[in-house]
């Protein structure tokens, strides 16, 4: 309201208005005082007149310049207003852009990450192929050695098709066919030996291992051989395998175990099954082994439960690993079903659990081969079963060194080569050893029936099964 009234004595008709009427005041004074004798005072009453005009527009002009400068205060403050909200306008777009940055940063390492899983997923494949080439090259090996074997093999089969039309065959072989056997994995750098005197199969050095057990020779002693003259292509434990279980055969042989068993019956007696197997023909011995199988888990079956049971169970799963051993060494899938069929028999049976997995592995079944090798150190007494732990720590040793776990692969190995650095299987052989391997060689097949008279007569040899 101060404003309006400051506004309507500042406009130009109220200044027009009031010189008109200062103009008929000052008429009406002068009139006034025309008719007065004192001019004098008349004059001065006209010039207070006059400054108390001049006073007053000067207020009025003061007035006028105090609202302009109040109104360009206003618009000042209006302005910085409007410049503080741009300001302001401005920092927020800002923020925005930096949030756009960050975004836009976050995609390129969100593309950065999915380029590189996409890179290991090829990666991995293409490993995973290399590794089945591998495979199937070394699958390839083996049917291109089994071809080379088959002439060689012609006659030992012809005399099997003559023991199976006599009326001696298996009932609960697991698929008794021809499959291709693998070759063992190459023995790990510094476990090789290097004798060039022979090379030899396992097959082949059966009647080795019959002619020395006979000389009662001692095991290890045997092992060192077997390596030697198989130039370590075969595992350690695979030997020492061989080497118990045949002398467990010959053992039950020795101790009449097979004479009940035969009466009534076509099966071979104990000397013609012992002659076919120092050949490396292990036909007639899994007929026997079969048969006395049958004969203990028909006469467990027919008892209650209890030890006297359970401990007859226990013993034929040890007898399961013995024929499962020797027809590893011509079929491994009829192998394989014995020391499942031990495994049935005596869970426990750690030995059996570890021959299985040899046998997965050479069948090429990897994945179950590690699994069983590991359930192997899970139910293992490393005292008790030092041998079964031993070989379980070396073959998974390769499936971790395989997988690219160098770490867990060298410390399993080391914990194996211990072992069987303690036994000196890999020790090389002397001089004097190898001369008496070779007499013996020499004269083995000359003295094969002194030999099995030997063996049949013995009193020292005692069958046992580690489980």
């Amino acid at each position: 309201m101060f404003e309006q009234i400051i506004t309507l004595f500042c406009a130009e008709s109220f200044f027009a208005s009031a010189v008109t009427n200062i103009d008929v005041l000052a008429g009406v004074v002068d009139k006034y005082l025309s008719g007065m004798s004192n001019v004098r005072i008349a004059s001065y009453l006209l010039m207070l007149l006059a400054f108390v005009v001049f006073l007053f527009l000067v207020i009025v002009i003061y007035v006028k310049s105090i609202i302009a400068f109040l109104k360009l205060d206003k618009s000042s403050g209006t302005k910085n207003k409007r410049l503080k909200k741009n300001a302001l306008k401005n920092e927020t777009d800002d923020d925005e852009d930096d949030d756009d940055g960050n975004e836009l940063q976050q995609e390129l390492e969100l593309e950065e990450l999915r380029q590189k899983q996409i890179r290991d997923q090829q990666r991995e494949l293409q490993r995973q192929e290399k590794r089945r080439q591998e495979m199937l090259k070394q699958q390839e090996l083996a049917r291109q050695k089994e071809e080379e074997e088959k002439k060689a093999k012609q006659t030992k089969e012809n005399e099997a098709n003559q023991a199976k039309e006599a009326g001696i065959d298996f009932d609960w072989k697991k698929g008794k066919t021809a499959e291709q056997e693998q070759t063992s994995l190459d023995i790990m750098a510094g476990e090789v030996l290097h004798y060039q005197q022979s090379n030899k199969t396992l097959p082949e050095l059966i009647g080795l291992i019959i002619d020395m057990i006979a000389r009662k020779v001692d095991d290890l002693k045997i092992a060192q051989t077997v390596m030697y003259r198989n130039q370590g292509k075969i595992s350690e434990d695979e030997i020492l395998q061989t080497i118990a279980e045949v002398k467990n055969f010959l053992a039950l042989a020795a101790q009449g175990k097979f004479n009940d068993i035969r009466r009534g019956t076509n099966l071979p007696d104990d000397a013609t099954a012992i002659l076919h197997l120092s050949e490396g023909d292990a036909t007639y011995a899994l007929a026997l082994m079969e048969n006395l199988m049958d004969a203990k888990i028909e006469t467990a079956s027919a008892m209650t439960n209890g030890a006297r049971k359970d401990q007859i169970f226990q013993e034929t799963s040890g007898m399961a690993c013995t024929f499962g051993t020797l027809s590893a060494l011509t079929d491994t899938r009829l192998a394989t079903g014995a020391f499942e069929l031990a495994i049935e028999l005596h869970p426990q049976n750690v030995n059996a659990w570890n021959r299985a997995a040899d046998m997965y592995n050479k069948a090429g079944s990897y994945n179950q081969a590690m699994k069983t090798y590991q359930h192997v150190l899970e139910i293992a007494d490393e005292e008790i079963n030092a041998e079964q732990v031993a070989n379980a720590d070396k073959m998974l040793s390769r499936f971790y060194y395989e997988q690219g776990n160098n770490l867990q692969a060298a410390k399993l190995y080391n914990a194996s080569k211990v072992y069987y650095d303690s036994l000196g299987i890999n020790r090389r052989l002397d001089r004097q050893e190898l001369e008496i391997i070779d007499i013996i060689e020499q004269r083995q097949k000359q003295d094969i029936q002194q030999t099995i008279a030997t063996i049949l007569s013995s009193q020292d040899l005692q069958y046992g099964y580690a489980l």
